[in-house]
């Protein structure tokens, strides 16, 4: 199943996140382009300001709304 419902929202990571593309510290931002179920696991992947694209889990980012964040 994929979710475009949050496609274009923008996004940061909440802790360090490592990755084979590159590691994203903590505040890293991204435009979220849809949600997915994959092998029972829930994920978002996220386009990073950084320059490339990769999935996370929900609980390592938050939505950036203006001045207000909120955990995904």
């Amino acid at each position: 199943m994929t979710d475009y419902s949050k496609k274009g929202t923008r996004c940061r990571t909440v802790q360090f996140v490592r990755s084979v593309e590159g590691d994203l510290p903590r505040y890293s931002q991204g435009t979220i382009l849809y949600e997915m179920e994959n092998l029972e696991r829930h994920l978002v992947l996220v386009d990073w300001d950084r320059g490339f694209k990769i999935p996370v889990f929900p609980h390592e980012i938050e939505i950036c709304c203006g001045e207000s964040l909120q955990q995904l």
